[in-house]
């Protein structure tokens, strides 16, 4: 008997960076990484407060850095990207809302989802901002 071996259709090694539908995926999840460096940012920050005032003030000294002003820019924008994105894939992930009778547009859901995050950010940073008075 012959052994048994099934058709496995060819996949170019590069195919995440297609045009199209898979580079953005691909995009999309990297930006994921962007995130986790800056909540990796905001840990040392952490780890240097518990480390006494001269940890703190050497933390304070890089968020002040070049360096560092450059790699926050950088992660603002992946960031911005990766909201942009998350929003246009939300109604595609949810079941289809009817109101009145009628379907709920995509673009309609991605744009209320984005004021109300929006939202939310504002009213952070501002108690952020009166719990730091």
């Amino acid at each position: 008997m012959s052994e048994r071996r099934p058709y496995r259709r060819p996949v170019d090694p590069k195919w995440w960076w297609a045009p199209g539908a898979y580079r953005a995926y691909t995009l999309r999840e990297l930006t994921g990484v962007a995130i986790a460096i800056y909540g990796a940012v905001l840990f040392f920050g952490l780890l240097s407060l518990a480390g006494g005032p001269e940890r703190y003030d050497g933390f304070l000294q890089f968020l002040k850095s070049p360096v560092s002003i450059l790699l926050h820019v950088l992660l603002f924008i992946a960031v911005v990207y990766h909201v942009k994105t998350w929003f246009e894939t939300l109604p595609k992930t949810q079941p289809k809302m009817i109101v009145d009778g009628k379907q709920v547009p995509a673009e309609t859901i991605t744009k209320y989802a984005t004021m109300v995050a929006a939202a939310c950010s504002v009213v952070l940073l501002l108690f952020t901002i009166w719990v730091a008075r």
